[in-house]
């Protein structure tokens, strides 16, 4: 009967791990990759094979790890969905900068090399009368866009602090960060919707006013 159950554990381990090879996601895959481990390190024991059972030992820690890894990083997506930018982490070993009122962070057809994040203060856009305030990203689209050109000028319309996040850095933090890059993509996302409602607004406004008073529109948004 003995030897039937260390059989048994045998085969159930082999199979678990022919399924761990055949899940196409992450959360399944290390569910059974654990059972795995613990399957193997027992049907190792049994039989007195240490390589078999020191090997499973050490990898049913490392995927528990992963396990719990996974996630996290699907929570805090799930929760990007409710926020703006899970930046936090980004800004976390940066200095904050301290701009006056009236400050112009960067004008229209500039270059741009780097993106910002406001603690406290509100940024003002000229180009299309849009303000934003404490907890928002802005600069981001020069830095994603292949111009690299400033669609609009930002002017510190109160006392601000900021975060300055250079090029480098953003691009590491989408590249590396899951959750922040999909909640920068829902970020731009909101940006075009609204800006595209601003587009059709103004166009519309001008349209009632008669061809003489149509002007130009810009589709720029607090992304630029």
């Amino acid at each position: 009967m003995q030897v039937f159950i260390v059989q048994a554990l045998g085969y159930l381990a082999s199979a678990l791990v022919f399924a761990a090879f055949y899940m196409r996601t992450m959360l399944p895959l290390r569910g059974i990759a654990i059972a795995s481990n613990v399957t193997f390190l027992a049907y190792g024991i049994a039989l007195g094979l240490w390589p078999v059972a020191i090997l499973h030992a050490l990898l049913l820690p490392l995927n528990i790890v992963r396990l719990v890894q996974a996630r996290r990083l699907l929570s805090d997506i799930a929760a990007a969905r409710d926020d703006d930018v899970a930046i936090h982490t980004l800004v976390a070993a940066l200095h904050p900068r301290r701009e006056a009122k009236g400050t112009i962070l960067f004008r229209k057809g500039e270059r741009g090399d780097s993106a910002y994040y406001i603690a406290t203060g509100e940024v003002r856009f000229p180009e299309i009368g849009a303000s934003i305030g404490a907890g928002q990203l802005f600069g981001e689209m020069a830095l994603l866009s292949t111009g690299r050109q400033r669609t609009a000028s930002a002017v510190c319309a109160t006392d601000v602090v900021l975060y300055h996040i250079n090029e480098q850095a953003f691009l590491a933090a989408f590249h590396q960060n899951p959750s922040f890059a999909f909640a920068l993509t829902q970020l731009i996302g909101k940006r075009l919707l609204a800006n595209t409602a601003r587009l059709e607004a103004a166009l519309a406004e001008a349209q009632a006013g008669g061809p003489g008073r149509m002007t130009a529109v810009s589709a720029d948004g607090p992304g630029q």
